[in-house]
This record gives C-alpha cells, structure tokens and sequence, in this order.
C-alpha cells in the first residue's frame, strides 16, 4: 500500500472508530439504566363512566398500588356549573385527601384536559364569542389557582393538555389565550412550575417548550382512529430519546405524561354486548403493561404517569385481577 492510501485508509478507520465511540457513549446516555418514578393520571368522570365508584378507586390506587403522585384533570364544565357559580366539592375532596396521604398532585387547568372529548367548556359559554370565550376560561383558571395554590400536596400546574394537538372536540386553540393563561398562572404562583403537554408520537417536542418547566409527552404503542381502526405507531425507544434530549436543552424535565396501560377503546366498545372480560384484557394485557414499561425505560425519562389505572379497576371490580396486579408489582419491584 502506498504511503498516500496508507494515510488516507488509516484516516478513515480512525474517524470510524471515533465515530462509533461517540455513537456509543450517546447509546449509553440515552438508553442508561434507571428506576423509573411512577405517577397516574386520575379521572373521576372517566371513572364514573365505567361505572365505579370513583372516590373507591381513588383510595384503593393509593393504598393498594402505592401510587403517591397524581395528574389530576380539573373539568372547567363540571366545577363553574353555571357563569361564576362553583361546585368545589369532588376537588376539595381529591385535594384534602391528598394532604392526609402525603401525594403529590399536578392539577391539569384550562379548556383542554385530560380524557375524551378532551375540551370541557361549560354549555353557558357555547355562544360567546372568542374575546368573553377566553376571558370566561383565564378568569376560571385563576379561581382554581388561588384556591389551591397553597396545597403542600401540589407539585406542579399543567396549563391545558396538548393543546396545539388537533384531537377532541374543541374550539380551535388560541396561542394568545394560552400564553395568557401560563402568565396569569404565574402571575398568582411563583412557588409551582408549569407543565405543557404534546403528543409524544405526533409532535416536535422541542418546539413545545416555551415558557413551561416541565414538558409532558404521550407514550402510545398502539391506537385507534375512525379511518384506519387500530394500528401500531412505528416508532423505536431512540425515537423518543433523541426528542426528550433536544427537549431537554430547553426545559427542566421531559417527563411521559400518559404510557398507554389500557386499551384504545372505540366509542361503541360497550355496546357490543357479546364481549366477556377476557375480550377486554386481551385487549391490552400484563404483558402488554409490562412491554411498554420496558420501552418507556429505553427512552431514558425517569418520570411516567400510567394512562388507565381506572380500567384496572373496572376489570378488577369483575374478577379479573390480572392488569392491577401486574400494576402493583410494576410500581413496588
């Protein structure tokens, strides 16, 4: 070989193997082993729709699973029942109950929240127009702040729930009553971060993270649309690393706001009378609980709040213990 291609041979195969080092060392970054710190999101209207009693679930989550942190979706239609008359009275209780059990609880607030149709507007304001629309939801979300700003149990506030993500029965989303909504949070608590929310399969994280804390993604393997039925999102754990690191050099946190833990149920699952509670575990099973709590792992976020404890509870409740059970273990290996 001559001396020029010898140079030239040796040059390549060093800047392979610095390559592959590199390569390496972020493989080792992004993929490093870790506990996991494990949350749920709690809904009692989803809940009740599934026809348990949803302070029974709640407590049973608490001391059964040995869940201590909590999103809790804050239903605007469900509280200012009526324009500037409140019923506090299912918060209160969520929230003291918390304070007695040492929980920790990120209250998700504004017009857009967790659980189908995703957007809770009261019917009082279906006719306003945009200007009184948003006006009526930052007054809102002020009474909540000040009532529960001073909650040890609070951890954090997440301002609406993807809200750029065209999914539900919404108003199109306003950037400019978002924004006023994440300042006048701030503006009334300076002692808790905020929390934004986008979709961890359909979104460009780091373009998410303006003026928040702490940025919540969505962690679904598989899911169900009117147009395809049920498919599987392709994505790889490096996938959702490589989004959490860039997200990362903006925010405090990324943290998985909902791991997919029950099945992606169609509106009519539960007309179809014929299925049995075996149909609806092998719908999502143990198993399927256990697979993606190993990808979540590989994605490298520490912080996952499970999407469906409430389902747990509904197979639970008819003798199939078998999803709440692999929960608990999940949460207290």
């Amino acid at each position: 070989m001559k001396g020029g291609n010898k140079r030239l041979f040796i040059g390549i195969f060093a800047a392979l193997i610095i390559m592959l080092a590199l390569i390496s060392v972020f493989a080792l970054f992004i993929f490093r082993s870790h506990n996991l710190e494990y949350g749920a999101t709690f809904s009692p209207k989803y809940a009740q729709y599934l026809g348990l009693d949803w302070q029974t679930v709640f407590k049973d989550s608490v001391s059964d699973l040995e869940i201590h942190k909590y999103r809790i979706p804050v239903y605007w239609s469900d509280i200012e029942y009526a324009d500037d008359q409140y019923d506090f009275e299912r918060l209160d209780w969520i929230m003291n109950y918390a304070e007695e059990n040492n929980l920790l609880i990120t209250l998700a607030i504004g017009v857009k929240v967790p659980r189908w149709p995703e957007c809770y507007a009261p019917s009082w304001a279906d006719s306003f127009t945009d200007y009184n629309f948003d006006k009526s939801a930052i007054d809102f979300l002020a009474v909540i702040v000040n009532r529960y700003k001073d909650y040890e149990s609070l951890e954090r506030w997440q301002v609406e729930n993807e809200p750029y993500f065209p999914f539900g029965e919404c108003r199109a989303p306003s950037p400019e009553r978002i924004l006023s909504e994440i300042t006048v949070v701030n503006n009334l608590d300076g002692n808790h971060p905020i929390q934004q929310t986008t979709s961890g399969e359909q979104s460009f994280w780091a373009l998410q993270t303006s003026d928040t804390d702490v940025l919540g993604v969505s962690l679904y393997r598989e899911a169900w649309s009117y147009a395809t039925g049920e498919f599987v999102f392709p994505f790889s754990p490096m996938f959702y690393s490589v989004q959490r690191v860039l997200a990362e050099m903006f925010v405090d946190k990324v943290i998985i706001s909902e791991l997919q833990a029950e099945p992606w149920l169609s509106s009519t699952t539960f007309e179809n009378t014929t299925e049995s509670i075996d149909d609806y575990y092998n719908r999502f099973s143990a198993e399927d609980l256990v697979t993606n709590i190993r990808f979540a792992k590989r994605t490298g976020a520490r912080e996952v709040y499970f999407w469906g404890i409430e389902w747990w509870y509904y197979l639970k409740d008819r003798g199939d213990t078998r999803l709440w059970e692999a929960g608990s273990q999940i949460i207290n290996q």
